[in-house]
């Protein structure tokens, strides 16, 4: 037991600075989970300082999410996915920190899917819609993300993930994505890519245990005017805010049935970030704890 703790402590150690480069909040809005089914998610991370040059304040997020995703086949080997995605996460703050009440998208989900061959597959995803503070959606709120990618599949227990995503209203409006996923073991899997890095043990048919890094976030257009935060900021109104949390934990995901599951994840946001970067301000939260739950259906 000690060596398998052991395994997946390092494991996951090492995949963490592969989150750190791939996982950028403009590709948060693609959901693995909202491609083929339909996905319930709730996460709370629990309250911690914020800091710009000494603490400013206290942060606790609420996050809430649900979709749903149909196929429709066009031709031999390809389908269409459509679906819509909605996404909330509730800031309760206390202190001089200047956020929204909330940050909000409602989308719908474009993508379309391509076996060329036993080895290739390629597949391309738009996510328009509105991603603002609060409800209040409008033209400026509006965008599409897109995502990209190739995966070449070497073995039955190996394939790699090769393509980039594009976002517009990110300080990274293009990020090469690339990573693995690789069965070494009967029971054992290891996943470097996004929104999770990992290792994974399938305990049973039902029951499977992993420990990794995920990803929380997105860029959010802020329409209300919360003032000039600091001397020489200016006022963060019509500005996008990049808000993003990397977190190392461990959990369990459950079979109730035939293609529905309910995972359980806690741990550490390790890296809690809210970025004005049109603005110049950015506040750095302080490695605050999570847990997340989720309940998913495939068809």
């Amino acid at each position: 037991m000690k060596n398998t703790l052991a395994r997946l402590l390092l494991i996951a150690a090492c995949a963490l600075p592969a989150v750190r480069l791939a996982a950028q909040p403009a590709a948060a809005t693609f959901r693995p989970a909202l491609l083929e089914g339909f996905s319930l998610g709730f996460a709370q991370t629990a309250a911690g300082d914020l800091s710009r040059n000494g603490v400013l304040g206290r942060v606790a997020v609420a996050h809430l999410d649900f979709g749903f995703t149909g196929r429709t086949p066009l031709g031999r080997g390809t389908f269409l996915l459509h679906g819509f995605a909605y996404a909330r996460n509730a800031l309760d703050t206390t202190g001089a920190v200047f956020l929204p009440e909330a940050l909000e998208e409602l989308t719908f989900s474009l993508g379309v899917q391509h076996r060329a061959s036993a080895q290739w597959s390629f597949a391309a995803y738009l996510r328009p819609g509105f991603y603002g503070d609060s409800l209040k959606f409008n033209g400026d709120s509006f965008n599409a993300p897109l995502l990209g990618t190739a995966v070449y599949t070497v073995s039955p227990g190996l394939a790699w993930i090769f393509g980039g995503s594009a976002n517009a209203a990110s300080d990274t409006p293009f990020m090469p994505i690339a990573g693995v996923r690789w069965q070494f073991a009967p029971a054992w899997t290891l996943n470097i890519g996004f929104p999770r890095a990992g290792v994974s043990w399938r305990h049973s048919d039902r029951l499977t245990l992993n420990a990794g890094a995920t990803v929380q976030g997105g860029d959010y257009y802020l329409g209300d005017g919360l003032g000039s935060p600091a001397p020489g900021i200016g006022r963060l109104a019509r500005t996008w805010l990049e808000y993003r949390e990397i977190r190392l934990g461990a959990g369990a995901e459950l079979a109730l049935s035939a293609g529905v599951t309910l995972s359980i994840d806690a741990g550490l946001a390790l890296d809690q970030r809210f970025d004005y970067f049109d603005r110049g301000y950015a506040l750095k939260g302080d490695h605050p704890l999570f847990v997340a739950l989720a309940l998913k259906g495939r068809f």
